[in-house]
C-alpha cells in the first residue's frame, strides 16, 4: 500500500470516501519529504498547513528561555500542525521538527477551507481530526494535573512504548516535565 492509499484508509476512519470525495483531497494535497532535524515549521512564523505524517515522527516543542520543551510527538498515519496558528493566523509559539526522516503530504489552508465550502464530508473529517487533537491535549493537560512524573512515564510507558523506545532520553523527559537524570531514575525504578 503506498502512502496516498494509507491517507485515504486514514480519512476512511473518519467517514467512507467516495472516489469523487477522494478526488477532490487528491486535488489539493501536496506530498512533501523533510529530513531528519528539518523544520515543518518554525515558533514565529505563521502556519498555512496540515500535515498528515505518512511515515516518520516529529516532535512539536517550544523554547523557554534556552531551553526545549517537548509539548507532543506524533508518528505515522496521524496529522499535525501548528493548529492554533493555521486557525488564527497569528505566529505560532511552537516549532514542529522532524526527529526521524518522513515522508508527508500536506493541505494548505487555501485550499482546504475552500474544499470545506464545496464538501460537507471533507469538512466533517477537518472537524472529526480537530476534535481528536483536542481530546489528545485535554488528556494530557488532566494527566499533567493529576499524576507525579512517575506516573506519567508509566503510563506512557504502557500507552505508547513506541514513544518511550524511539524518543531521545532529553525530548522524553522535557515531555514528562522533568529533567533526563530524573527520568533515569525513574526508569530504574520501573
Amino acid at each position: 500500500m503506498n502512502n496516498l492509499d494509507r491517507l485515504r484508509q486514514r480519512f476512511d476512519t473518519f467517514t467512507p470516501q467516495t472516489d469523487e470525495d477522494w478526488n477532490r483531497f487528491t486535488a489539493i494535497v501536496e506530498p512533501v519529504t523533510y529530513q531528519k532535524n528539518d523544520f515543518l515549521i518554525q515558533a514565529g512564523q505563521v502556519e498555512q498547513y496540515i500535515y498528515y505524517v505518512a511515515e516518520g515522527m516529529v516532535r512539536l516543542f517550544l523554547n523557554n528561555d534556552g531551553k526545549d520543551i517537548s509539548l507532543d510527538f506524533v508518528f505515522s498515519n496521524d496529522f499535525v500542525s501548528a493548529y492554533s496558528s493555521f486557525l488564527t493566523g497569528q505566529p505560532t509559539a511552537f516549532t514542529v521538527q522532524a526527529l526521524t526522516d518522513v515522508q508527508a503530504f500536506r493541505f494548505s489552508r487555501t485550499n482546504l477551507l475552500s474544499l470545506y465550502d464545496q464538501s460537507h464530508k471533507a469538512e466533517r473529517i477537518g472537524r472529526l481530526i480537530a476534535e481528536q487533537a483536542f481530546l489528545r491535549k485535554t488528556r494530557r493537560e488532566v494527566q499533567f494535573l493529576t499524576s507525579n512524573a512517575k506516573q506519567r512515564y508509566v503510563q506512557l510507558l504502557e500507552q505508547h512504548p513506541i514513544l518511550v523506545q524511539t524518543i531521545s532520553i532529553r525530548h522524553l523527559a522535557s515531555y514528562l516535565g522533568i529533567e533526563p537524570e530524573s527520568l533515569s531514575r525513574i526508569r530504574r525504578e520501573v
